[in-house]
């Protein structure tokens, strides 16, 4: 018992091995987070790059129409917000669609399809930010798809029925499938596109449709009488402030 007392009594708070815990640093954590954006406008340059070198390829006919489904849904949520009722929703596979209502503030509802579009891109670019949600973020796009096609795109007979219903499904797969990486990819590829269809779409249906064209901007005009070119360029300003007041938001 001496010998025991003896030897522990030598042992010093010094001597015993410590555990330490290393705090990542500031200029550690401000290095990461600017690689992190940078990596995000890399992404989002190279989507765009992409998108516009395959803008008349097949390979791109899907995410164009599924683009005009969210330029459709647009208007159907302008409708819901503004009091009205949604009749149907039509995707045609010439990349067209429609989107009938009754009741709401057909003003509003009339805007909501570019900067619908426009609006649609800038959420999924931000929600493309989160890796721990990007899985979640595009199962979740896959639901709305899904079940917007089921309950208003009409007829079922059509093109747009069952192309809503496939790739509504196909999305959720994706959410449930893919890694976190490719799933903010999709997200991000996605967003870009749809930004970049909202101001082309503009810029052919305003500038080089002809007179006998019926767009958002035609309408706008005969319920407005202001010119559709007026009509174009105020899209076109709004999309532009959009972008910039939410670029820290998507990156």
């Amino acid at each position: 018992r001496d010998e025991i007392r003896d030897w522990s009594s030598d042992v010093c708070s010094s001597d015993l091995p410590t555990r330490t815990t290393e705090h990542p640093s500031l200029e550690s954590l401000l290095v990461t987070k600017s690689r992190t954006k940078t990596a995000t406008w890399v992404g989002i340059v190279l989507s765009g790059i992409l998108a516009l070198w395959f803008w008349n390829s097949p390979v791109l006919w899907p995410v164009k129409v599924l683009v005009v489904l969210f330029h459709e849904l647009g208007h159907a949520i302008a409708t819901w917000l503004t009091g009205g009722t949604v009749v149907e929703i039509g995707l045609s596979p010439q990349v067209g669609g429609h989107a009938l209502s009754s009741g709401g503030n057909r003003f509003v509802i009339l805007n909501a399809g570019y900067l619908g579009s426009l609006l649609w891109g800038v959420t999924l670019l931000g929600v493309a930010r989160r890796k721990a949600t990007s899985r979640y973020a595009l199962g979740l796009l896959g639901l709305v798809v899904f079940l917007v096609a089921a309950w208003y795109v009409r007829p079922f007979a059509s093109f747009g029925f069952p192309f809503g219903l496939i790739m509504g499904v196909v999305l959720m797969l994706g959410g449930r499938l893919l890694p976190v990486a490719a799933a903010q990819v999709v997200l991000r590829a996605l967003g870009v596109f749809s930004i970049l269809y909202a101001l082309f779409d503009v810029r052919d249906d305003v500038f080089y449709a002809g007179s006998d064209v019926v767009s958002d901007a035609t309408m706008l005009a005969a319920a407005t009488g202001i010119p559709s070119v007026v009509w174009g360029v105020v899209w076109l300003v709004a999309g532009v402030a959009v972008l910039w007041f939410t670029r820290k938001w998507v990156t």
